[in-house]
């Protein structure tokens, strides 16, 4: 468990040395698991609360559910529709090294990816959780929370900035997991890393509100 926690950190502070001391560990793809079910049930927790005070979406679904009950039926199939995308984000990086000569395994890949898709969730989830718990424990409408992040001020530029920050930790984590992992030159992991981010973010825009 140590160890877990260990990687977790090191994803945050060095994540090309953590990444490759987790291809090195035997149970590498069990961590890899562990960490991508915690964000999922974490999410899945989250998004009970928002169904609780059923909060209404601000973008319109692609999928057919109507919009009152969104949050609701996301209970059912957001931790499923995460843990997919991690299982295709790891197929599409194995399928795209081929032509640029990566030799990594699909587990070691799925390991690193586990961590590399974790942090950036963390970023989203924190603030989405607190604003969650506030409606729950009545402090808050989300009439409220949205007539103060439209409002000039801090919480518009927090609710605008922190989207960007955890894509940023995406663009910068996907390269380095698919360097890795595929023991490839940056450039190539650049290419392969930002392609899958782009189809995986794509499969979770879809569901995920």
């Amino acid at each position: 468990m140590r160890r877990f926690w260990a990687y977790l950190g090191g994803t945050i502070i060095r994540p090309r040395s953590t990444f490759t001391r987790l291809l090195a560990d035997p149970h590498h793809l069990a961590h890899g698991v562990g960490v991508t079910v915690l964000m999922s049930l974490l999410y899945t927790l989250t998004v009970i609360g928002m169904a609780i005070v059923k909060l209404q979406i601000t973008t319109l679904p692609w999928v057919a559910i109507p919009a009152e009950n969104y949050y609701f039926w996301q209970i059912f199939f957001a931790a499923p529709v995460f843990l997919a995308g991690w299982v295709l984000a790891a197929g599409l990086v194995q399928l795209l090294s081929k032509p640029f000569g990566g030799t990594g395994t699909f587990e070691g890949t799925l390991a690193v990816l586990g961590f590399a898709m974790s942090i950036p969730c963390f970023v989203t989830w924190i603030p989405e959780t607190a604003g969650t718990i506030l409606m729950l424990t009545g402090v808050m409408t989300q009439e409220q929370w949205l007539a103060v992040t439209a409002r000039p001020g801090f919480w518009q530029v927090f609710a605008q900035v922190y989207v960007f920050v955890a894509l940023g930790w995406y663009l910068l984590l996907f390269p380095i997991a698919v360097a890795v992992a595929q023991k490839v030159r940056w450039w190539k992991a650049v290419i392969m890393g930002i392609a899958t981010l782009a189809v995986v973010g794509l499969w979770n825009f879809v569901f995920i509100r």
